[in-house]
């Protein structure tokens, strides 16, 4: 079963998994209409992938209540000596970065521990074996965030507490399908999660493997690079806009709504004048009639 039979079956199951995303939804847009529930909750699941992949590259681990993180496992490797006559003609600056490559990344999906219960075939299933101390999610990953909802419903322009309900009425209906022995593929761009025979298996993107494996990557992991008076003067509301995020649905445009709704609101008053008017006309004359017929 894809996503897109998963969620037909939450669907039709709408008894069992109770939540706002079994009706249509305002949108946070007036100029959106509100969505069939298919439609709402298949926005929902590429927008959640988008916004894996976007903190993925850029060195943050995610974490998905339920179902599981991705992160990325670190093996430190003894510095690289110069061995070699250094070569003027050659990047001195990309030999210097070759020789500092020490940290070799993999990407990894860890899973969660709720969701192990039901996965009773699956061996080897702590791929990253943390200190004794660390009994947390979030201490079992570099950069270690939860998947927030907020930037999800502000790409497909719905609701937090819709999103909120989507998602977690999805990993709840893929724990529901494993223990009913239905096999799962699910597809999230930069990696594939296949379920079969209660036995999890992941495969991650040569691409993204390549890209997390590059020896500009480990600076992208780096908590902070930039000054703090430049972080303070970004803007937010810009930075989601020009992100890929913000662009994965089109916006309206705001100008042209409010202008839209001016004359909307325009006509609307002009109709309530001219029926008004016309009321008033037809009063008048039944008045007159009235006189007329009871004049001596």
């Amino acid at each position: 079963m894809d996503i897109e039979k998963i969620i037909e079956w939450t669907l039709k199951n709408g008894s069992s998994y109770p939540g706002k995303h079994n009706y249509p939804t305002e949108r946070t847009s007036p100029a959106c209409k509100p969505l069939e529930p298919k439609s709402q909750m298949m926005i929902i699941w590429k927008s959640m992938i988008e916004y894996l992949n976007n903190n993925l590259r850029a060195g943050r681990s995610v974490n998905i209540k339920g179902f599981g993180s991705f992160t990325f496992d670190i093996d430190t490797e003894l510095p690289r000596i110069a061995t070699k006559s250094i070569n003027p003609k050659t990047d001195l600056e990309d030999q210097r970065l070759d020789r500092k490559h020490v940290h070799k990344i993999k990407p990894v999906f860890v899973v969660d521990s709720q969701f192990q219960t039901h996965l009773t075939r699956y061996h080897n299933k702590e791929q990253i074996v943390p200190a004794k101390s660390q009994n947390s999610i979030f201490q079992k990953g570099f950069r270690m965030i939860y998947c927030n909802p907020v930037p999800i419903a502000a790409a497909c322009l719905l609701g937090k507490d819709v999103v909120q309900d989507a998602l977690n009425t999805i990993f709840l209906a893929i724990q529901d399908l494993i223990k009913y022995n239905k096999d799962i593929v699910l597809q999230f761009g930069f990696a594939c999660i296949s379920i079969i025979g209660k036995a999890l298996r992941t495969m991650f993107s040569q691409s993204f493997i390549e890209s997390a494996q590059d020896k500009t990557f480990e600076h992208t992991m780096k908590r902070s690079t930039t000054p703090v008076s430049t972080i303070w003067k970004t803007s937010y509301t810009k930075t989601f806009a020009r992100s890929t995020l913000g662009n994965l649905i089109q916006k309206p445009n705001h100008e042209v709504v409010q202008t839209l709704n001016e004359k909307t609101q325009a006509l609307k008053m002009m109709s309530l004048d001219l029926s008004s008017s016309g009321k008033l006309q037809l009063s008048n004359r039944l008045s007159s009639q009235g006189r007329g017929l009871f004049s001596p």
